[in-house]
């Protein structure tokens, strides 16, 4: 494998790069691994929409 980039294929610092660039792994459900919604406030939610666990906000 070469660190060349392949033609059409995004670079870093693209213009046309799209997506969110953090990381989130740190804020998925620990047991199911499902994205935490907002709860009904607009706050960080308690529990998994999906499994019903308990969430921590990070």
């Amino acid at each position: 494998m070469d660190d060349t980039s392949q033609p059409g294929a995004p670079g870093i610092g693209d213009p046309d790069d799209v997506g969110d660039p953090v990381c989130w792994l740190d804020r998925l459900c620990p047991d199911c691994g499902a994205m935490p919604s907002p709860g009904e406030d607009g706050g960080p939610p308690q529990r998994c929409w999906r499994c019903g666990a308990a969430v921590t906000s990070s």
